[in-house]
């Protein structure tokens, strides 16, 4: 399922972006390897690492920066040096919390894959000045089903110069539909 749906997300990104897809570069061989997990690679992880690279700070085609508006994919290549930023962002949490790096925007916000002692993994955002992780999905499927939805429903579109954008309210009131139990899009 995760496949098919992060599939649909890059469909209907090429169909904004021409290129985009291209622009995430295809997978490496290593890539399980350069995460340098204990345990077991998370499925959300899998399904993208494994079909393509991610995007590099320094991409020279700006528009083609955001996975969604304001933030990019991270690119495997820098996944660890990340990795160290958010572990000193949540350090008083990381004893209860395994949180890994997915999507980063320039002032150092993560979206990224959590899970908190034997729940089910979520993903949760942490903003660099707030330091405390707040869940935005119940689940990695419901993640790509709302970004998808986003798509749809026309929430992203491309500015006059060519870039990711959103209708922020339509955002919010789409985000709360679908993932109504979530305290993030009440807010």
């Amino acid at each position: 399922m995760l496949y098919d749906l992060f599939n649909k997300f890059l469909e209907l990104s090429e169909s904004q972006r021409p290129n985009y897809r291209k622009s995430l570069g295809k997978a490496k061989e290593n890539w399980s390897h350069i995460i340098q997990l204990t345990l077991e690679v998370p499925s959300l992880f899998e399904v993208i690492y494994s079909s393509v690279q991610g995007t590099c700070r320094g991409i020279k085609d700006q528009r083609l920066m955001d996975f969604i508006p304001g933030y990019r994919l991270i690119h495997i290549d820098e996944i660890l040096e990340e990795q160290k930023i958010l572990d000193n962002l949540i350090a008083n949490e990381v004893e209860r919390v395994l949180a890994l790096p997915l999507l980063v925007n320039y002032s150092s916000d993560y979206i990224c894959w959590v899970k908190i002692k034997e729940e089910e993994s979520c993903i949760c955002v942490l903003l660099h000045d707030e330091g405390e992780l707040k869940v935005m999905y119940r689940t990695p499927e419901k993640f790509l089903e709302t970004i998808i939805e986003f798509y749809k429903e026309e929430v992203y579109f491309l500015d006059k110069e060519g870039y990711l954008d959103y209708n922020w309210e339509k955002e919010g009131n789409i985000g709360l539909s679908l993932n109504p139990s979530v305290e993030y899009w009440t807010l």
